[in-house]
């Protein structure tokens, strides 16, 4: 399987498409990703990136492609919307050269903020001609409204309707939280391609000192610990409020882990209101997050209120499940529900810092209240039940080989070698004809159904290492194997033709059945009934006629070996007169049949283009795979 990933977020920034990439390529998939400089959260370009960049273009044998970008920078809502808007134009400007010689048969668009990045896994879905995924972790416009972002009503519901495009296009949504698949398929009327899927705990490898002695030099602090991104979604407003009411409790001592765009407002305020048991430490590597939860007294954890915020259950919670602590949540809706059912703490609404407080005062008081939850290991079976890492992506890859399976697949040779006479086949040429009749439905695709590579549509679908086998080559190089001693040709064979192939193949026995000029529902009376294994059949009908009588044969035995060759034998045998070197070179070989039977062949070509242009249009191609057969 081969998958495109379109993400803003990519490593050596944290996020959860990069696990879910490293779960591709284990399961030995092909993959690309195509994301911007890693910048997040602090709008710089990670040093370890801007030292030695070449170090980041490969992700575990996935080839990352990185397209230039407005850096994030300071965070400001400029900064921030040309960090978004450059990602579209460049993704796709740049994405064209960078993805030109790609095929793929899934793009999966890891959908945070900005949304909008997604426009870009759409459009390669589309020139791509696969299906695709989005796995939705916040809801647009809805967090753009509640958190400020968006104050014109206006400007909220222009993206509200580019949001609901977007969600619409995708062939399948992920959704992050149960609240979040009912708020999506009411935008897109559509429940049956929309699927829980939340996220799972951070891999914290262990990395506490043993010989470390913060926690007795501090034991009877209370630690209130938080770790995560610092933005407006996280309420620290509130949270300084709480803080200043307890700021003159010594034995209470906030720790903030992290990093973003309201970080240094949040330095000033601590320091305008002198709330001097605030400490924040800042980033810190992610293997080193468990050392702060193993100190902590109490995880906590805030989110602002909104119906999109309320929606989400923010990722650091699944890690603070994992590390089997006591949860403080100043959160509503979706958080809280998890938070109350796995038993691991207590919520307070978040306009209520008051109450927040007093909680944390409490809970001081009455350590055996925070004991008796992390005794009881509540967190570890409720992760291990709702939000387990190895059964969400045996999920999520369940999702994915089901939409591989889907596609009707057309098995391309890479050279006539590779017909398998030993089996039962039906061996036809794949060119414009084909597709054309293909679309309008004369033409059905079936699993034993095999084809060489014919026509003008060389370019487009075969792969750089496969050359175009005109049918008269094809009949002109076939080695027919020794135990095959019997050849039919149903359809026209000239006495010269016949001749050829008797000279072609001395020892096969040569069988001629003529078929009139008819309809084919009146020529499926000719078809064969006990066909054996040492028998095979030439098709000299055009198409459609010859698939659709090689069909029937298909369904009417139990052995068939079927090459649907047209005019093929023919050209091979001189007949007619084969194409000019030049003109098959380029492949002009239709302008030079249309010199005989001119009428029938220009409106047949004209008719068949029109088919596939048609196809092509309405992506019905678009759910064809292109394979090589082994």
């Amino acid at each position: 399987m081969r998958i495109l990933v379109v993400t803003h977020y990519f490593w050596p920034e944290v996020f959860r498409i990069n696990e879910i990439v490293k779960f591709f390529r284990e399961k030995n998939y092909n993959v690309d990703i195509l994301t911007g400089p890693p910048n997040y959260p602090d709008g710089k370009l990670h040093e370890d990136y801007r030292l030695n960049k070449k170090k980041f273009n490969n992700y575990y044998g996935s080839k990352i492609y990185r397209v230039p970008v407005f850096l994030r920078r300071d965070g400001r809502p400029f900064f921030i919307f040309l960090n978004y808007f450059t990602f579209i134009i460049s993704g796709i400007f740049f994405g064209l050269f960078l993805l030109r010689n790609k095929k793929y048969d899934i793009v999966f668009s890891f959908a945070t903020s900005p949304l909008t990045s997604s426009l870009v896994a759409l459009f390669f879905s589309k020139i791509k001609l696969c299906k695709s995924f989005i796995w939705v972790l916040d809801i647009w416009p809805d967090i753009l409204k509640e958190l400020n972002v968006i104050k014109n009503n206006f400007l909220y519901k222009f993206i509200k309707s580019i949001s609901a495009f977007i969600y619409k296009k995708f062939d399948f949504i992920l959704s992050q939280s149960q609240t979040f698949r009912k708020i999506l398929i009411a935008y897109t009327n559509n429940k049956n391609n929309n699927y829980y899927f939340p996220a799972w705990p951070e891999d914290l490898k262990k990395n506490l000192n043993k010989k470390d002695n913060t926690n007795n030099k501090t034991n009877n602090i209370f630690k209130i610990v938080f770790t995560g991104n610092i933005g407006a979604a996280q309420n620290f407003n509130q949270v300084i409020k709480v803080a200043e009411i307890l700021k003159d409790y010594k034995d209470i001592q906030w720790i903030i882990v992290g990093s973003g765009r309201e970080l240094e407002k949040i330095r000033e305020k601590i320091i305008k209101k002198k709330i001097n048991n605030f400490i924040i430490e800042g980033k810190k590597p992610i293997n080193k997050i468990n050392y702060y939860h193993n100190i902590s007294s109490i995880l906590f954890l805030s989110l602002k209120n909104g119906r999109g915020l309320s929606a989400t259950i923010p990722g650091k919670l699944q890690t603070y499940l994992a590390a089997n602590k006591f949860i403080l949540g100043m959160v509503e809706g979706e958080a809280k529900r998890i938070i109350e059912q796995s038993k691991t703490g207590i919520c307070i609404n978040p306009s209520k810092p008051n109450e927040v407080a007093k909680l944390i005062l409490h809970l001081k008081g009455h350590p055996e209240i925070i004991k008796k939850v992390n005794d009881s290991s509540s967190g570890i079976y409720y992760l291990n039940k709702n939000f387990n890492k190895n059964i969400l992506l045996s999920f999520l890859n369940n999702k994915l080989n089901k939409v591989y399976k889907s596609y009707k697949k057309i098995r391309l040779l890479k050279n006539i070698s590779q017909i398998p006479f030993k089996e039962n086949f039906s061996l036809s040429g794949l060119n414009l004809a084909f597709l054309g009749y293909l679309e309008n439905g004369k033409i059905k695709l079936h699993e034993k159904l095999l084809h060489w590579p014919d026509g003008i549509l060389k370019k487009m679908f075969y792969e750089n290492q496969i050359k175009k086998i005109p049918g008269y080559t094809l009949i002109s190089s076939i080695r027919i194997p020794y135990f095959i001693n019997e050849i039919f040709v149903y359809g026209l064979l000239s006495k010269k033709s016949k001749n050829y192939l008797c000279k072609k193949f001395p020892h096969k026995k040569i069988l001629h059945i003529d078929l009139p000029y008819d309809k084919i529902e009146n020529l499926y009376k000719f078809c064969p009934r006990d066909l054996k294994k040492n028998q095979i059949i030439f098709l000299t009908l055009p198409t459609p006629k010859q698939e659709q009588f090689a069909a029937r044969i298909v369904k009417l035995n139990k052995y068939f070996k079927i090459i649907c060759i047209g005019g093929g034998i023919s050209i091979a045998s001189g007949d007619e007169v084969r194409v000019p070197k030049f003109m098959n070179k380029f492949n002009l070989e239709f302008i030079w049949r249309l010199r005989t039977d001119s009428t029938r062949r220009f409106a047949r070509l004209i008719y068949t283009f029109f088919l596939y242009l048609r196809g092509t249009l309405n992506f019905k191609f678009a759910r064809i795979k292109f394979l090589t057969f082994k």
